[in-house]
């Protein structure tokens, strides 16, 4: 689900750039060194690339997305979350970039700051099925499993067949019963 949504998501963007390349005539070596860069599997090769588009336009929306997340990928989510940021600053409504941030935040084990990303997604989008599925991710890491079942089960009421938030709904369950009690839950007083 999430590299599906992530893709769903850049491909938003890489529309959206396309388009706007449309009405600013961009160069045509800078959509080929991001095309490049999909292309290949080496992450250091895709880092080049998209340096290079950066290098040709320093506000070039979908490089600095991409190099977030191949960053990500990499394991450097500190110097993705400068990615991040930087695109934000081109486009501050762009909601994928906000649900990369709360994954970035997620691999650094900041779980509270990739809540706070989620929540800004969902401010704006509640019915956002992978913020409410990261979210509750995120919840169930710091323990607060009540919170975090709610998350997959309003997920849930928006699309019922999502199998992966099922299985982690269930494993979560499972976790919780197995413990005995679910202290922060709002039926804690029934334990």
């Amino acid at each position: 689900m999430t590299e599906e949504y992530v893709n769903a998501k850049t491909n938003k963007v890489k529309q959206k750039e396309s388009e706007a390349a449309k009405r600013t005539r961009e160069p045509e070596d800078l959509r080929q060194l991001l095309v490049k860069a999909g292309e290949t599997d080496n992450y250091e090769d895709k880092l080049k690339l998209y340096d290079k588009a950066l290098a040709l336009d320093p506000l070039y929306l979908d490089a600095w997305i991409q190099k977030g997340f191949a960053l990500d990928r990499m394991g450097k989510s500190k110097e993705a979350l400068t990615c991040y940021d930087k695109a934000l600053e081109i486009d501050s409504e762009n909601l994928g970039i906000r649900c990369l941030k709360g994954f970035a935040f997620n691999n650094l084990k900041e779980f509270d700051k990739s809540i706070e990303s989620y929540d800004e997604v969902l401010k704006i989008k509640p019915d956002d099925v992978f913020s409410l599925y990261q979210k509750g991710s995120a919840l169930e890491s710091l323990g607060r499993y009540g919170e975090a079942i709610q998350c997959y089960d309003k997920a849930l009421e928006i699309d019922p067949t999502d199998h992966l938030i099922i299985e982690k709904k269930s494993r979560l369950l499972e976790l919780i019963y197995k413990k005995g009690n679910l202290t922060d839950s709002p039926d804690s007083g029934f334990n």
